[in-house]
């Protein structure tokens, strides 16, 4: 017995049906969003936010590079824990965040770190050599905010230390990276903040009231540290923190 083969009107039936799921499924699919920040916003997920609607944050971003969805339900949960009403949103059921990326080179950051390093070392303090030691990826609006330079002895001619590369992204450390040194500590530059024998200005504070006079060092210091200090005009000796190289504050 010869089989049935479709009719024609059966087959654009089909195909009206295809085409619905197709629509549906495209509707369901994640809609796709690029964001540069450390933190997502519901402005991220939102393709038209209404001045009327906070733009309230919906957690951390993915790291640089990756993606994460995020479910209407997930939105709708945030929005209700800081009291905002969505209701006038149309929320997709479903948006796929990447975090978009750059990528550091040890070269690049050994460039950009420069200027950073140079405020940050002391006067009489040379690069001689820099080198990150390993690349880094961050979003594209990241930069480096600081480079931490360790306490460096007070001895003349080279050294040998490691530094450290912060990058920042909305007011957040992102990323750390070590930078290898060798530094030219000039003879001014090895000698100690205050050496013995100095005079500086020895500053009592008792409340709102402060009281200053003039001292004399007794040994060699540096910034933070607590010494002796021999008042000029009673020769009594109290103990005062280094606040700055002529500036001490006495000490209980």
């Amino acid at each position: 017995m010869r089989a049935r083969l479709p009719s024609l009107a059966s087959l654009r039936s089909f195909g009206y049906v295809a085409a619905l799921l197709s629509a549906s499924a495209s509707a369901n699919a994640d809609e796709g969003r690029v964001v540069r920040g450390a933190q997502l916003h519901l402005s991220d997920v939102v393709s038209e936010l209404p001045a009327e609607v906070p733009d309230f944050e919906l957690g951390a971003a993915p790291p640089p590079g990756t993606s994460r969805t995020i479910a209407k339900s997930e939105i709708i949960d945030f929005a209700s824990k800081s009291g905002i009403s969505l209701k006038q949103l149309k929320l997709p059921l479903s948006v796929r965040v990447t975090s978009a990326a750059k990528r550091w080179s040890t070269e690049e950051l050994t460039s950009a770190a420069a200027p950073s390093l140079t405020s940050a070392l002391p006067s009489g303090v040379t690069i001689k050599r820099a080198r990150a030691t390993a690349k880094a990826v961050t979003s594209p609006s990241a930069t480096i905010t600081a480079v931490r330079v360790p306490k460096l002895p007070r001895r003349e001619g080279e050294y040998l230390t490691t530094a450290m590369i912060e990058l920042s992204n909305d007011g957040q450390i992102v990323a750390r990276i070590p930078l290898q040194l060798s530094l030219d500590i000039s003879s001014a530059a090895a000698l100690p903040m205050i050496t013995k024998g100095t005079r500086v200005q020895l500053m009592i504070e008792s409340g709102p009231a402060r009281i200053t006079a003039t001292a004399i060092a007794l040994s060699d210091g540096e910034l933070g540290e607590t010494l002796q200090f021999r008042v000029a005009s009673t020769q009594k000796i109290l103990y005062g923190k280094v606040v700055e190289p002529t500036l001490a504050r006495v000490v209980q």
